[in-house]
């Protein structure tokens, strides 16, 4: 959950409505994502759009995404709307503003948050969804796209968090306190997870598997059903060449033999799957979310509310829970064999 940004809505409704050439006539704060402020937009004849305001997104992303959506006529793929002027976004007070399309629909994730679920079907329509994204490499400009390496991103932000439980430093709030106190509980921990993580980088590289365009976080919030059972993908800022394990992995829970099928049999290319490619990015997330919520706790937030849901998301990763990822890692090498995926004489 994200807290609105003190700026001026207003003034970003007007710049929107000029660049966009739209009767743009009001902007309600979206309070969903992470690293971006959200807005819902409509106009004077009932239109929605979706404002996404962010200081990191690329112009690669959204480039990628218009280019999935319209050129390659991928349907489920929600893309920017140009600008007047043929743009993707608009800078304004520092950040970079784009406008999307408004799905009127409910996310897995809310679905989650009333003890629901996306059904097999819903699950089958996001397997084939990606199979077909990771089949449309070709028509896009690959020399433009970043490649993922097996390596964990910003490794230096985790380090400083870590050294931070180890200085003597002037504490401003509760969750700054708590949160170094569980860093000095929990630093062998922590530490031992990466090694852990990096010896699954390793095992990735070596295994020199094809890389396609990947979304880069088909996860809960991403996903969205609409009225009439069609599926969306939103949120590019992810993208990059990577191997398919690191889309799959959001689905490696119960239902994953429902994806997995559905994936296989759409995808026009032969793939190869493995276990250890997977258990890179299931360890991968753990630590991401240690460093992500910890830069921002420690230094980046200057709100209280903020900080409290902060460090109730970094409770589930903390200390970090080792013997249940490598209970999933086991689960999804069970089956990738019962698929006959498993590489002879490997572990995979």
């Amino acid at each position: 959950m994200k807290v609105d940004n003190a700026f001026d809505k207003t003034e970003l409704l007007e710049q929107l409505s000029t660049a966009y050439g739209l009767p743009l006539q009001s902007i309600t704060f979206f309070p969903e994502g992470e690293d971006s402020y959200g807005y819902i937009v409509c106009s004077g004849t009932g239109e929605k759009y979706f404002a996404k305001a962010s200081t990191s997104i690329s112009s690669v992303s959204l480039h990628v995404a218009s280019l999935l959506r319209h050129r390659c006529d991928i349907r489920g793929v929600v893309a920017p709307l140009e600008t007047e002027d043929g743009m993707l976004s608009l800078p304004w007070q520092g950040f970079n503003v784009s406008l999307f399309p408004f799905i009127e629909g409910k996310s897995q994730w809310d679905l989650w948050k009333v003890g629901k679920d996306f059904t097999d079907t819903e699950l089958r329509q996001t397997a084939a969804l990606l199979a077909t994204i990771h089949d449309a490499t070709d028509p896009v400009d690959l020399d433009c796209l970043p490649v993922a390496k097996y390596d964990l991103p910003l490794r230096h932000e985790l380090y400083v968090v870590l050294e931070a439980a180890k200085k003597k430093t002037s504490l401003e709030n509760k969750y700054q306190k708590q949160l170094l106190e569980a860093l000095v509980a929990h630093r062998s921990a922590i530490l031992q997870t990466l090694r852990r993580y990096d010896d699954l980088g390793r095992s990735a590289t070596a295994l020199q598997t094809p890389f396609v365009i990947t979304h880069g976080d088909p996860t809960p919030g991403n996903l969205i059903i609409d009225a009439e059972n069609r599926l969306h993908i939103i949120d590019w800022d992810g993208v990059s060449l990577g191997p398919v394990e690191k889309d799959l992995v959001a689905f490696t829970g119960e239902r994953f033999d429902v994806v997995l099928e559905t994936y296989l049999a759409e995808r026009q290319d032969s793939t190869a799957l493995y276990a250890d490619i997977f258990g890179f990015y299931i360890y991968e997330w753990t630590l991401n979310e240690i460093r992500d919520y910890g830069t921002k706790i420690l230094f980046k937030n200057d709100d209280a509310q903020q900080n409290e849901y902060d460090w109730e998301s970094l409770q589930d990763y903390l200390p970090p829970n080792q013997a249940l990822m490598e209970d999933g890692i086991a689960a999804v090498r069970n089956t990738l064999g019962r698929y006959n995926l498993l590489p002879k004489n490997s572990g995979g």
